[in-house]
């Protein structure tokens, strides 16, 4: 009974229960792609770090050299058959993180090599790792587990629940509480263990501890940890058959390359272990057990909707703070969109002038055109308002759509820069998931990441400063800068900006290619 209510439940929800075990997973650190492991070491593997980088610390060598070692050394390896990366952030992480086996060492080493030259000692690194590692645990990886546990006992219930669910403990201010618990649950069962027998038992004993907080995160480590143990008195043989019920669909997952795993496997387990626990719940409140009274979320036992009634949940939510307030669904004038295309050219050239200004300590004029402007930037930003509009109540997607948009954009650019002055005025070869040198991931981030702040923030606050102008001022400020704009355009066309440090980048990468043909 409690897999097929679970079969139910996933049926009406399936794809939003996948994502919530991918994204329980990779947070948690229960995922590996390649040789890199996306999570947080062990305490011991953290004391066994510490303990080797302290007894050869008088021994002198790079920083590299040390993680490298102590995170089973290897060479960062090639994606899709493509070279490995050497160039921008995303590449140092990448090589950092193969090389380590861990996203986090990765960044850590990455930073290093970037802001301190690789100055920072081995040990210090591994030091900021475990601490870091620390606290990912407490107040990510266990809360996450509740917030998971949420969704899928939500999701009996209610088809609509959504994803937002596996950051429960946080929405209703009871983070700290509940890392609390959860961090209690951990350190008991990593001593129980040190008893092999008692430890089993204690999994047991202890398992219904992070179901019990997803319902009713104001119950204390004593009430929780009693509740679970009365619960689970005289169950815990049936859990363990359970369990044991799923070893078919976990062979099945290896024959598959952890494909049934992933799709059929993780929602399939949890959503049967939310049965479960109500299970065992209305059973602890029909007896009577202690502490029974505190299981008091009667909208899990009964529900209407599509989705759970947060506005009756006994803990009420914190809705999200606006800092600033702005209306990002208006519609923009024709005057507006001519002034917001320059006003995002010329930031986007000062952004490329001051990056080179920082790399390279001298100013270098970016861009084909003459004047203080970048048009990719500006028609980008344009485009994202105009095509992306539907999509603004959805900042995710709309986040990956501008990635999308301005890809197309840079790399439709790119190529007929190419195609008619046969020069490139920038070049993403050696960059980590590159296209033909003319886009790269990390460059699309940053576009991403830019292009949500001009559409939920910039373009409606500066639509207001515009709208004050002066209809007859606008006009005018609109045709000097566009007359301006195409006589440059024009000029530009049979004349473009060639100085120096525009396609040095490309030349030697040229130079590099016909060495290697």
């Amino acid at each position: 009974m409690l897999k097929q209510n679970a079969k139910l439940a996933l049926k009406q929800n399936y794809w939003r229960a996948v994502g919530i075990c991918l994204l329980t997973a990779f947070l948690v650190g229960g995922i590996a792609i390649g040789t890199v492991h996306f999570g947080v070491f062990s305490p011991s593997e953290i004391g066994d770090a510490v303990l080797m980088q302290s007894a050869d610390r008088f021994t002198v060598k790079s920083n590299s050299q040390i993680v490298d070692e102590f995170l089973h050394e290897g060479e960062p390896q090639s994606f899709l058959g493509e070279p490995k990366p050497t160039r921008g952030v995303l590449a140092a992480v990448f090589n950092n993180a193969t090389k380590s086996q861990s996203i986090l060492f990765g960044v850590l080493n990455a930073v290093n090599q970037f802001v301190f030259n690789d100055q920072i000692f081995g040990g210090v690194i591994i030091l900021i790792g475990a601490l870091l590692g620390i606290l990912y645990w407490l107040f990510i990886s266990n809360i996450v587990q509740v917030g998971r546990n949420r969704f899928f006992m939500e999701n009996r219930l209610y088809k609509g629940t959504k994803t937002g669910r596996i950051l429960f403990p946080y929405q209703v201010r009871r983070g700290r509480r509940t890392a609390w618990v959860m961090f209690v649950r951990s350190i008991w069962l990593y001593l129980w263990s040190l008893t092999v027998v008692g430890g089993i038992i204690k999994r047991y004993s202890y398992y219904m501890i992070p179901y019990i907080m997803a319902e009713n995160p104001d119950i204390n480590r004593k009430e929780a940890f009693a509740l679970s143990r009365s619960m689970m008195n005289g169950q815990k043989w049936r859990t363990f058959v359970l369990e044991l019920s799923f070893v078919g669909w976990e062979l099945w997952g290896i024959m598959t390359f952890g494909i049934v795993k992933i799709l059929f496997l993780l929602p399939y387990k949890e959503a049967t272990m939310a049965n479960l626990y109500m299970s065992l719940r209305q059973r602890a409140k029909d007896e009577n057990l202690p502490f029974s009274r505190l299981l008091c979320d009667r909208y899990l036992e009964e529900g209407e909707g599509d989705a759970y009634p947060y506005d009756q949940y006994f803990i009420p939510e914190v809705p999200g703070r606006k800092l600033v307030h702005v209306n990002y669904r208006r519609d923009y004038g024709i005057l507006s969109i001519i002034l917001l295309f320059f006003t995002f050219s010329m930031i986007g050239w000062l952004w490329e002038v001051g990056l080179h200004i920082f790399n390279s300590g001298g100013f270098v004029n970016r861009g084909v055109l003459h004047g203080p402007w970048l048009p990719i930037y500006g028609s980008g930003g344009v485009l994202m308002l105009l095509l992306l509009k539907k999509f603004r109540e959805k900042p995710l997607l709309t986040f990956f759509l501008a990635m999308v948009l301005c890809g197309i954009v840079e790399y439709g650019t790119a190529w007929y820069l190419e195609y008619t002055q046969h020069l490139k005025w920038w070049d993403y070869s050696g960059y980590f998931l590159n296209l033909h040198g003319r886009i790269c991931l990390e460059g699309l981030i940053v576009f991403g990441l830019g292009g949500c702040a001009f559409i939920y923030l910039l373009a409606p606050l500066l639509d207001q400063i515009f709208l004050k102008i002066p209809k007859r001022t606008a006009v005018l400020v609109c045709l000097i800068l566009v007359m301006i704009f195409c006589a440059d355009a024009g000029y530009s066309y049979f004349h473009p900006n060639t100085g120096k440090g525009i396609n040095e980048d490309y030349s030697k990468q040229t130079a590099y290619e016909q060495k290697v043909k």
